[in-house]
C-alpha cells in the first residue's frame, strides 16, 4: 500500500517533506511560489509606469529636428548636389548677368559738364563729364561709347568716345578729358548741332559694350542710353552790346569795332574757332562782323568783334532799311539780323558748324539811345571817326538827312504805319500831322553841330 500511495502521491521524490499542517518547513528558505509570482507582477507594474512617464514627454522642435535630420541628412544632401549641379550655371551665365545689367541700364549718367571744340573737317577735341552710382563695387575696363542720333532709322554713329577704366562704387566720377575723336558720320553730327544750336535741351543717345569685373567674375552688359542736357536755346540772349565807328578804315577795310553777347544757356562748353557773321537790316546787307577764338562756356560771353559797314551801301537801300525798321522803331529800338557766314580753325573751314550757323538767324535789339551814343562817342577826340567826314565820304550830309526825311514823310502819309500814328498822338499841332523836311532837317544839323562842338 504504501508504494501505491507513494505512486498515486501529487508530490515529487525530490520534493521536501511536508510538515504535518502541509507546510513546507521554514529552514528551507524558499518563499512560496505564488509570492514570487506576485513579486513579478509589482516589478512589471512598475516598469509599464515608468515607460508611460517616459513616452508622454513630448520632443522640443529642435530634437525633432535633429532627429529628422538624423534619419535623412544623406537624402538632403543628395538634394543639395542636385541642386548646386543644375542652379550654379544658372548662377553665373544667367542670373548675376542680369543682375548685372540692370544696374547698368539703371545709370542716368547725367551730363554734368563738356566741351566740344572744333580742331578740323574731320576732328573734334572732346571733354566730358558724368557719374555712375552702383550698389556693389565693380571695375570696368576702358569702353568705347557710341554717340548717336535716337531718331535716325539706320543706326549711325557720328562720334565714338573712349571711356577710361573706372572703379566704380555707389556715386562714382567718369571722365572723359581732351580726347580727340574723329567725325564719323559729318550728316548726323550736322543733325545733332542743329538741335544743340535751336533747342533748350538737346538728347544725346550713347551704345557700348563694357567688360565689367564683380571681383573674379567677368561678364559683358550693354549700354544703350539717351541723355538730355541744356543746350543754347538759339543763343537766347545775343546782343550788340557796342558799337564804334572807324574812320578813316583800316587797309583791310575795317570800319567798325565793339562787343557782342554770345550766351550759352547750356553745360557744354562749344569752341568754333573764328567766326564770321553777316549783318541784315531785314534783307539789305549792312556788312560783316569777325569774332576770333570763339569758345562758349555756359553763360553770358562777351566778345570783341570788328567788321565792316557797307557806309555806302545805306542810302540806294534807305527806304528798305526803314521799312524793316519801322516796328522796332515803334518801340525805340533798331533790330539787326546775324548769319554765319564762315567758321575757320587754322586755316581750315569747319563744314560741320558752317553748316549750321549759315542757316541760323541771330536778332540782336539795340535801343536807339544807346546806338546814337555809341556813335557819338566814336567822334569823341579819343575815337575814331568824323562825323563830318564820315558822312561827306557816304552822301553828303544835306543829301543823307533829306533822303531820310523824305522817306519818313512818305511812308507816313502813304501807309499811316504805327510809328506815325505814335507821333500824331503825340503832336500838339492839331493845323499839320506830318513831319516838316526843312524844320526837320535844320533841327538835325543844330543838334549836330552842338555834339561837334562838345566834341
Amino acid at each position: 500500500m504504501t508504494s501505491k500511495f507513494q505512486e498515486q502521491s501529487h508530490f515529487e521524490h525530490d520534493s521536501p517533506p511536508a510538515s504535518v499542517h502541509g507546510a513546507i518547513p521554514p529552514h528551507t528558505g524558499e518563499a512560496p511560489a505564488n509570492a514570487q509570482e506576485g513579486d513579478s507582477d509589482d516589478a512589471s507594474s512598475i516598469d509599464h509606469v515608468q515607460e508611460k512617464a517616459a513616452v508622454a514627454a513630448p520632443l522640443t522642435k529642435k530634437e525633432k529636428l535633429k532627429r529628422h535630420c538624423g534619419r535623412f541628412k544623406w537624402w538632403y544632401l543628395a538634394v543639395a548636389l542636385i541642386l548646386l549641379i543644375i542652379l550654379l550655371p544658372l548662377l553665373f551665365t544667367k542670373i548675376i548677368p542680369a543682375i548685372t545689367q540692370d544696374i547698368v541700364s539703371s545709370q542716368k549718367l547725367p551730363v554734368l559738364a563738356g566741351e566740344f571744340q572744333a580742331l578740323s573737317p574731320t576732328e573734334l577735341l572732346v571733354s566730358l563729364q558724368t557719374q555712375l552710382d552702383t550698389p556693389l563695387p565693380a571695375d570696368l575696363d576702358p569702353t568705347v561709347l557710341s554717340v548717336y542720333n535716337k531718331d535716325t532709322p539706320d543706326y549711325s554713329p557720328f562720334l565714338n568716345v573712349e571711356l577710361p577704366k573706372i572703379h566704380a562704387n555707389h556715386k562714382t566720377p567718369v571722365m572723359v578729358t581732351n580726347q580727340t575723336v574723329k567725325v564719323a558720320n559729318e550728316t548726323e553730327l550736322v543733325k545733332w548741332f542743329n538741335q544743340v544750336f535751336d533747342l533748350p535741351s538737346v538728347k544725346l543717345s550713347v551704345k557700348g559694350k563694357p567688360h565689367i569685373h564683380l571681383g573674379a567674375l567677368k561678364m559683358t552688359a550693354n549700354i544703350d542710353k539717351t541723355i538730355e542736357a541744356k543746350s543754347l536755346n538759339n543763343l537766347n540772349g545775343f546782343g550788340i552790346t557796342s558799337l564804334r565807328l572807324i574812320y578813316p578804315p583800316l587797309e583791310d577795310g575795317t570800319n567798325i569795332k565793339g562787343d557782342l553777347n554770345l550766351p550759352n544757356a547750356g553745360v557744354l562748353t562749344l569752341g568754333l574757332g573764328n567766326l564770321t557773321l553777316n549783318l541784315f537790316s531785314g534783307d539789305v546787307k549792312l556788312g560783316f562782323v569777325n569774332i576770333n577764338d570763339v569758345t562758349l562756356p555756359p553763360g553770358n560771353n562777351s566778345r570783341a568783334y570788328y567788321g565792316q559797314l557797307y557806309l555806302k551801301e545805306l542810302v540806294p537801300n534807305l527806304g528798305a532799311i526803314l521799312d524793316s525798321q519801322s516796328g522796332p522803331l515803334g518801340e525805340g529800338n533798331v533790330e539787326l539780323r546775324a548769319t554765319g557766314n564762315a567758321t575757320i580753325v587754322n586755316g581750315q573751314h569747319i563744314g560741320y558748324v558752317e553748316q549750321v550757323l549759315n542757316n541760323k538767324s541771330l536778332i540782336a535789339t539795340v535801343p536807339v539811345f544807346k546806338l546814337v551814343a555809341d556813335l557819338i562817342s566814336s567822334f569823341s577826340p579819343g575815337g575814331n571817326a568824323s562825323l563830318s567826314d564820315l558822312l561827306g565820304d557816304t552822301v553828303g550830309n544835306s543829301t543823307f538827312i533829306e533822303g531820310l526825311l523824305q522817306h519818313w514823310n512818305q511812308t507816313a502819309m502813304a501807309n499811316g504805319t504805327e510809328m506815325a500814328h505814335k507821333m500824331m498822338a503825340r503832336s500838339t499841332l492839331r493845323e499839320s500831322r506830318t513831319i516838316k523836311a526843312p524844320a526837320t532837317k535844320n533841327l538835325l544839323k543844330l543838334g549836330l553841330k552842338m555834339a561837334l562842338a562838345k566834341l
